[in-house]
């Protein structure tokens, strides 16, 4: 797999879902705004936005994967940051890890800017742990990608690869990320941690 200048998040950054339902890539437009009410401003569309998220909150790790898809295609931050937990990380490709919510919302902004089209093909879903709502069910989503985006030059490149992601199910039965792993082990041996390096 070639290095890519921004880190990749998989399974949150899913564009295409192969296994989930969704054909292709879609366009979304925003709907015009409705000459009736003018009364409408950013703040009441903003409050209409979170009022959805509360209502379809994830209860599988499938939904969670399937949500943050669509909340990636709409360039819905504060909702992909809604489904990570405050303490939630993005592994680097170097092996550093990009941690909590305000790092995160920050990749998430620089990394839009490469126009990404990315297809993913979950593989396998692992739950473990105690449950359903205790808040200490775990599990792991497994399967590959392949990822085009815009090289800082302005011209697309394309590459493929593994990864293998953390979730957990929360008190009230939300699933949440947990990490956010594109750079699963390639036989080093290495471990992510903030700051160091991982050799592939």
């Amino acid at each position: 797999m070639s290095k890519i200048r921004h880190t990749l998040p998989i399974a949150a950054a899913a564009i295409v879902l192969t296994a989930g339902g969704i054909a292709g890539p879609a366009i979304l437009q925003a709907e015009p705004a409705n000459a009736s009410s003018p009364s409408t401003n950013s703040t009441d569309i903003a409050d209409q936005a979170d009022s959805k998220r509360l209502r379809n909150p994830p209860h599988t790790p499938a939904d969670l994967l399937k949500l943050l898809g669509e909340r990636i295609k709409a360039k819905d931050i504060d909702g992909i940051i809604a489904l990570h937990e405050p303490g939630a990380a993005l592994v680097n490709y170097d092996g550093s890890l990009v941690s909590g919510h305000t790092e995160i919302r920050a990749f998430y902004i620089e990394w839009f800017k490469s126009d990404p089209v990315l297809t993913v093909n979950p593989r396998q879903t692992v739950e473990a742990g105690g449950a359903h709502g205790s808040g200490n069910r775990m599990a792991a989503i497994m399967g590959d990608y392949t990822l085009e985006q815009n090289r800082p030059d302005g011209t697309r490149e394309s590459f493929t690869g593994n990864f293998c992601d953390t979730v957990r199910q929360q008190s009230d039965g939300r699933w949440l990320y947990v990490q956010d792993n594109p750079y699963p082990p390639h036989g080093g041996g290495t471990s992510a941690r903030r700051g160091t390096t991982a050799h592939h």
